[in-house]
């Protein structure tokens, strides 16, 4: 009796612990959501940094935009970014892969005024990205993988070097299962090491488009303390996987916004 009445108590602990996690990061997604609203924006709306962000060019245009590109996979894996009035991440893999698609602004090609953004005046200067995605569709087949989405961004540092900052919207549970994050005691910490800081701002509902807007440059000064001389390189969505792995992200009104 004594034995089942532990058991139970650990499930309710388990129970409680998993739904302490869904509230905290859904409270983060959606304060960030109301902080900065979404609104329609088009590449003429004051403080709009990148030229294409809602796909409304020719194909070969978006595509110079928006820069797609692989790393890490080999030819065993299927992968393909395309532009009809929306972007189209898709990618397939064996299980014997490793590797990340991502497709974005650049700020050679991407950027209005093809020069990286300072991002520090007299303090961290505001800068908030705003986009619509849909995980369209996602299999993993053992449930083993290492899965994530996430808008990510690339910082010079004042030093010369650079530092990655990503804000998770889908997670497999072994991403969410590296020791150095904290999520699963309720922190919104997915991975720290190196330079990369990757934080848990949702957990998107397969098949459904949602809005975020994300205060980048909160998240940036929160992961490296922002000082002179730092500049925005990169901003882009990245789809990461190890293992076998077939996933669809499509993404649109993506803009980059410079609020002061």
């Amino acid at each position: 009796m004594q034995r089942h009445r532990t058991m139970l108590l650990l499930i309710i602990a388990i129970l409680l612990s998993l739904f302490t996690i869904h509230s905290s990061i859904s409270s983060q997604a959606t304060a960030d959501q109301g902080k900065h609203p979404q609104t329609p924006l088009l590449p003429e709306t004051p403080g709009i940094v990148n030229v294409d962000g809602d796909v409304s060019l020719r194909e070969e245009q978006n595509r110079n935009y928006w820069n797609p590109h692989t790393t890490g996979l080999t030819d065993a894996s299927a992968w393909a970014v395309t532009f009809n009035n929306e972007t189209e991440i898709s990618l397939r893999t064996t299980s014997n892969e490793a590797g990340h698609v991502a497709t974005g602004a650049w700020w050679t090609t991407g950027f209005k005024t093809n020069k990286k953004l300072d991002l520090y005046g007299s303090g961290p200067l505001q800068v908030v990205a705003s986009f619509r995605a849909n995980v369209a569709a996602l299999s993993l087949q053992s449930g083993q993988e290492w899965l994530r989405i996430a808008f990510a961004c690339a910082v010079q540092r004042f030093d010369g070097s650079v530092v990655y900052t990503e804000t998770d919207f889908w997670d497999s549970p072994n991403a969410l299962a590296a020791p150095s994050g904290n999520v699963k005691t309720g922190g919104n910490i997915v991975y720290r090491g190196g330079d990369v800081v990757e934080y848990k701002i949702d957990q998107a509902a397969i098949g459904e488009w949602k809005n975020y807007s994300v205060d980048l440059t909160r998240h940036i000064n929160s992961a490296w303390s922002l000082k002179s001389g730092d500049v925005l390189e990169s901003a882009y969505i990245v789809v990461e996987i190890i293992g076998e792995v077939s996933v669809t992200v499509k993404i649109d009104d993506f803009w980059l916004t410079k609020l002061n």
